[in-house]
């Protein structure tokens, strides 16, 4: 089953991914920072913020609801987010020809849902020479490889999208997005800086780094040191 984005974080690392300059990843940054300056302590899930949002200033949200509330000490930060609000539906109209906050958001969503099926995490790759052991041929952006972290004996397929590079020789290294193929089977399980070794069959064609986590139900929980399956 495909991921779907349901929080703060991981909305906001895909939009930290994104190195185009476009009209929805504008949009979906100021919907960010009015998440983000939404007073509710520890507010993570996307829904939740939108249910509370809505609750706040009325619905349907248009520009006019979010502008009418006064000024007080107890709502500043609600108000702040609203602007936020505000100018994303003011861009969205302009520049997209949609006004209606739910298609809006519904827009963002299905935008990066599609880049969050591409990446579970970032790594750098190094892959071996042929001399070590490694590919004789050059490898293609795209490649998948059989992914094997060293405290489990379970391999997983994982798609490798090289970042700014299509091909790879061996010996060389890349920077590259990561889709595993049994993201379940390593739920809480992976932190930064987490090394694995890639393979083709049974044979090490390269080692990896994790960089940066995506797919934030794959990060192992803080103080979670022990691992059992």
């Amino acid at each position: 089953m495909d991921n779907k984005i349901e929080t703060y974080d991981t909305l906001w690392s895909l939009v930290d991914l994104d190195t185009e300059e476009h009209k929805v990843k504008d949009i979906t940054t100021l919907f960010l920072n009015a998440m983000n300056d939404w007073p509710t302590m520890n507010q993570t899930l996307i829904f939740d913020f939108i249910g509370e949002l809505k609750t706040f200033f009325g619905t349907p949200l248009t520009i006019e609801k979010l502008n009418t509330n006064k000024f007080n000490e107890q709502n500043a930060w609600k108000l702040e987010s609203g602007s936020s609000i505000a100018e994303l539906i003011d861009i969205s109209t302009r520049f997209c020809n949609e006004s209606d906050f739910d298609k809006i958001t519904d827009n963002i969503l299905s935008h990066y849902n599609k880049e969050f099926n591409k990446v579970d995490f970032i790594a750098e790759l190094q892959y071996l020479t042929s001399e070590q052991g490694g590919r004789k041929t050059p490898a293609k952006s795209g490649y998948r490889p059989q992914v094997k972290f060293d405290f489990d004996e379970m391999q997983t397929s994982g798609q490798q999208t090289f970042i700014k590079k299509e091909w790879v020789k061996p010996g060389e290294n890349v920077k590259a997005k990561i889709k595993i193929l049994s993201p379940d089977h390593f739920a809480h399980t992976l932190t930064e800086g987490m090394e694995f070794e890639f393979r083709d069959g049974a044979t090490i064609i390269g080692t990896g780094k994790i960089e940066y986590i995506v797919n934030e139900k794959l990060e192992k929980p803080a103080g979670n040191t022990v691992y059992s399956k």
